[in-house]
């Protein structure tokens, strides 16, 4: 928990995993699978405990049995560090340079991608983003956050293996290499920088339990407005997720006005709502966002829309698997707005004042291969709204927003962050902070920000390649393992002869 946000404490990770492979070394895979789930429970029990401020406040249910999903929750997250102690021991335990050098890294990263895959995935505390303030975070845009991890788990374990076997050589070589060669990637430009863009980023503060009363939507809708008309005079404005708290077609003569407005101040405004659609019979409902004013008109760049319906849907908040039985349960189960669809895997980017700009609400920020679909050499920004308001005072917003600047580093594009109750931050395409709102404070984020176009290695080929390798190299792991056995068979029978 301490190696991330807002804590920062990048040492304590290698403390921590440099313990797992110390508790696992010369056991049983079984046992060794054991000590790995009590890892991962530890692990993710202290950096996901946040969790229990939405059921708590919103879920409707006593403290109990709020700890009770936590610790359920981590417990199944923990069942992929369990997995890779298990498969470490259980088929590299006859071999200390290829259990560390090999077997550990890759087994750990491909754990790491089922883990952000399975059962729609939560790729929450990916040990890359405790490395945004290293070396490390050059590879980035080569690698992703997945590179990162490979190369925090590749030093641990050189480090555990100077521990173990008192041998330096090969060590020396591999932490050499990881680190002079993420320093010499310092510096890499694979986007080119664009005409600046002048944004206001408006965060209304709206009490989450507030929110949808109808008697506050009037004032709700006039804090917004009266906030972006002080602020017409910048090129995008940006509202965050279900800024505005009805149906979009419930206040469909307002965003009208509201567009009129901007488009007299040739100004575009971008603002997140719940989109309603009845379709054969059966009420549908996205989680939106939308653009008010009108873009201006391009030619000879990709094709672009108006709007963007959420794709990774947030598990219980967004929708609820096997909601008949779970839905009676509980008022945590039946949360307003608990059944929405899925927008498309890849959409076209928004249009805004002549920039293109890749969209992520909320929880999708976490899931970089999103991005690698709707990402183009076009898109100028990526923009993520957000309301944090579920999570109160805890660490989970800070974690949130460490992971969407990774998102700048990894893309070389500016990350725009709206939303409701902090923290809206913009972080340029280095991954440098330009200005941010605290949490709680109705306020506007006033910011001159410069888009980048093109693509990087990571932007290219996502994940993929180094998904490859470590498949690879675990079935070598599992290859090697069965011939030494083999070979072991065959020598005890011509011994026995």
């Amino acid at each position: 928990m301490f190696a991330f946000a807002p804590f920062n404490y990048t040492i304590s990770l290698y403390v921590s995993l440099f313990a797992l492979l110390f508790v696992i070394d010369n056991k049983p895979a079984k046992h060794a699978a054991g000590y790995g789930f009590l890892w991962g429970l530890g692990f993710f029990v202290a950096g996901l405990h946040w969790i229990s401020v939405s059921i708590l406040d919103f879920g409707g249910l006593p403290v109990p049995v709020a700890a009770l999903l936590v610790v359920l929750l981590c417990a199944y997250l923990a069942i992929y560090p369990a997995l890779c102690a298990y498969l470490v021991n259980r088929f590299a335990s006859h071999s200390s340079l290829l259990r560390y050098f090999v077997a550990f890294p890759a087994i750990w990263l491909i754990t790491d991608w089922l883990r952000g895959w399975v059962m729609t995935g939560f790729p929450w505390l990916q040990f890359g983003y405790s490395q945004m303030d290293t070396p490390l975070v050059n590879y980035a845009p080569i690698l992703g956050v997945e590179g990162i991890t490979a190369a925090v788990c590749l030093l641990t374990a050189s480090l555990y293996y100077v521990y173990r076997e008192r041998k330096f050589v090969m060590p020396a070589i591999v932490i050499s290499v990881i680190v002079f060669s993420a320093i010499a990637s310092k510096g890499l430009q694979w986007t080119m920088p664009q005409a600046s863009k002048s944004i206001a980023l408006v965060q209304g503060n709206t009490d989450q339990a507030e929110k949808w009363l109808p008697e506050k939507r009037t004032e709700i809708l006039n804090t917004y407005l009266t906030l972006s008309l002080e602020n017409t005079d910048a090129d995008i404005i940006i509202w965050p997720e279900s800024a505005i708290p009805a149906l979009e077609f419930q206040v469909k003569r307002y965003l009208d006005y509201v567009s009129d407005l901007m488009r007299q101040s040739n100004t575009t405004l971008i603002t997140g709502i719940i989109n309603y659609q009845r379709v054969n019979d059966i009420d549908e409902y996205y989680n939106a966002v939308i653009v008010l004013g009108q873009p201006e008109q391009e030619t000879n760049h990709s094709p672009v829309n108006d709007r963007y319906y959420k794709h990774k849907l947030l598990p219980i908040g967004e929708f609820v698997p096997f909601e008949d039985l779970l839905r009676p349960i509980a008022p945590l189960f039946n949360l307003p707005m608990s059944s929405f669809q899925r927008g498309g895997e890849q959409q076209l980017n928004l249009a805004a004042s002549g920039v293109h700009i890749a969209t992520a609400i909320c929880y999708e920020i976490a899931f970089n291969q999103t991005l690698v679909k709707t990402v183009t050499p076009d898109t100028g920004f990526i923009l993520t709204v957000s309301n944090d308001a579920w999570f109160g005072t805890s660490i989970g917003p800070d974690q949130h927003l460490e992971i969407a600047r990774m998102r700048a580093f990894e893309f070389q594009r500016p990350v725009i962050r709206s939303t409701n109750t902090g923290i809206t931050a913009i972080y340029d395409a280095q991954g440098q902070e330009v200005g941010r709102i605290a949490q709680f404070e109705t306020a506007v984020l006033r910011a001159q920000v410069t888009p980048y176009q093109g693509t990087t290695p990571f932007n290219r080929y996502g994940n993929t390649p180094l998904l490859i390798l470590a498949w690879l190299l675990s079935a070598t792991v599992v290859g090697h393992y069965l011939f030494t056995k083999n070979t072991l068979a065959k020598r005890q029978v011509k011994t026995s002869l």
